[in-house]
């Protein structure tokens, strides 16, 4: 582990940015990288082990009897550290998590901006909540050592109060220069760059990625919120200002969710990736990050998160199939921290009565994974990290399938997407209609991945589903990499001896026959 200063620089002219200790290089591509969005205060403290962990079956036992305070607690530091996301890096690992996303741990102005990070008061220090320099970068190294990456949010607003008369744009570049510098972290999430020009982000980025080429990152991720409204306009974000990718949290994440609860016809979510200049940009895979829920959600009207309101039978199931929807498309997938565990953070735990007016909502999609004074489902003092829960499991087994290193896990990270027909009932073969199976393929030169979804939460549902007929001659077989009935065991360590046989029709078409139970999805190849 690198030794790094334990003093803050007191002036931006004085900072060393010589790399302490080793530099790790970048990914070749980051499409191939499953990222995992957290907030430093609400996911570990490590103490875990004196808490409890929740149980599912028995969700009244840690429910708080004093909802007041569990409110308040939302308003305030919690207690989780960058040393508790170090303990829990095993846990990442095993989910199938390759990359950390942390929101930005400098130094803050109060405790109700511990979980926004935009109101800092000292850019070139850790807050002493979270821990020190120390601890950040003891944290980038022991993922590095597990060939895990780091990627921080950074912040451009309210720089005018900190840097003065600065050029504050040069000032912010050299900073994380420096954080860069010290952490070894891999990329940077920039934040609210609607409020920022086109020529100052040219000027930070270009200033980013000079130094990290020149320490021998070279392919350090530089990713920003879309600024345009739609992929359409990614060209813009992208080349005009000098990122490598953009969130694609304007309008995919609700045409994600509503695929994965049937609420939309599928070819809704499928027409974001057809053939146009953002379903090209999607295509391609490497211009945007997938997002399905996030710590700010700017694209749903009401703070909450895919399992919020939700009474399905297989909700477990539904949620980790929205994930799995994510780790099978092109793209950079990004899920949300607790999404495993299918939290359902809401608005709807707001109680009026004790608070009068609405005001910071967006705490209730902040819950601590850890426990503490605000767990998830309106708990204190219990734990979260069950790495035997129906979602963890099956979000798992799907990932585990992405990062193969064979033709199957490249086909998946960087194939191309077709959208398959479907017959069902006898009915003629077509893109299917709202409840029933959904399938697609990601195919990379001579290899199929065809994926099948339920999008039905209440019932069964089974059809045939079309496959490339060159891919698959007479009397060929496909097998399933992924079914989630399939017991615990099967989850953890895939059957490699359940196939299905491929028909081919006098019309040419090849097909295979596919039956899941409500939310169920499978996986072929």
């Amino acid at each position: 582990m690198a030794k790094v200063e334990e003093l803050t620089p007191q002036q931006l002219s004085i900072i060393d940015l010589k790399p302490r200790g080793r530099v790790y290089p970048s990914p070749i591509s980051w499409r191939d990288q499953f990222l995992y969005q957290l907030i430093v205060d609400r996911f570990s403290d490590d103490n875990e082990n004196q808490r409890e962990l929740f149980d599912p079956a028995n969700p009244l036992k840690f429910q708080v009897k004093d909802k007041a305070a569990w409110m308040t607690a939302g308003t305030k530091f919690v207690g989780g550290t960058l040393k508790g996301i170090r303990s829990k890096l095993n846990y990442l690992q095993r989910l199938g998590v390759t990359t950390l996303w942390i929101n930005p741990p400098w130094r803050q102005h109060s405790q109700l901006e511990t979980y926004h990070g935009d109101r800092i008061q000292d850019f070139l220090d850790i807050d002493s909540h979270f821990g020190s320099r120390q601890d950040l970068r003891d944290l980038i190294d022991a993922a590095h050592d597990r060939r895990m990456y780091v990627i921080l949010d950074v912040i451009y607003d309210h720089a005018d109060n900190w840097f003065y008369r600065d050029d504050v744009i040069a000032a912010l570049a050299r900073v994380y220069q420096y954080w860069i510098a010290v952490s070894d972290c891999d990329g940077f999430c920039i934040d609210s760059l609607k409020h920022v020009s086109l020529e100052d982000s040219r000027k930070f980025c270009t200033a980013i990625s000079e130094y990290t080429q020149s320490i021998g990152k070279d392919n350090f991720l530089l990713a920003g919120e879309m600024t345009s409204g739609s992929m359409a306009g990614a060209d813009i974000d992208i080349i005009g200002r000098n990122l490598s990718a953009v969130l694609d949290n304007v309008q995919a994440p609700n045409e994600l969710t509503a695929l994965a609860k049937g609420l939309v016809d599928p070819k809704q979510f499928f027409d974001l990736y057809s053939d146009n200049l953002a379903g090209e940009y999607r295509q391609i895979g490497i211009y945007h990050v997938s997002v399905l829920d996030d710590e700010r959600m700017p694209f749903r009207s009401n703070k909450q998160r895919f399992a919020a309101y939700s009474n399905v039978p297989n909700l477990y199931e539904q949620v980790a199939h929205a994930v799995g929807v994510q780790l099978t498309m092109p793209g950079i997938p990004a899920i949300y921290y607790g999404t495993e565990q299918a939290f359902d953070g809401n608005e709807g735990y707001h109680d009026y009565s004790i608070e009068g007016e609405g005001f910071a909502e967006d705490r209730y999609i902040k819950e601590a994974m850890f426990g503490g004074a605000f767990g998830a489902f309106q708990t204190a003092n219990c734990h979260f990290f069950d790495i035997e829960h129906p979602t963890y499991l099956r979000i798992a087994a799907i990932a585990r399938i992405r990062n193969r290193q064979d033709k199957i896990g490249k086909a998946l990270r960087r194939g191309h997407h077709y959208l398959r027909q479907i017959s069902f009932c006898n009915y003629p073969f077509s893109i299917p209609p709202q409840g029933e199976l959904v399938a697609w393929s990601q195919v990379l030169f001579d290899t199929e991945v065809l994926m099948v979804l339920n999008s039905n939460g209440l019932e069964n549902r089974g059809a045939e589903v079309t496959v490339d007929t060159y891919i698959h001659p007479q009397d060929s077989e496909m097998t399933f990499l992924y079914k989630s009935d399939w017991s615990n065991a099967d989850l953890r360590n895939s059957r490699q001896n359940q196939t299905v046989a491929v028909q081919h029709h006098d019309d040419g078409r090849a097909t295979v026959r596919i039956d899941l139970p409500a939310s169920g999805m499978a996986i072929l190849a």
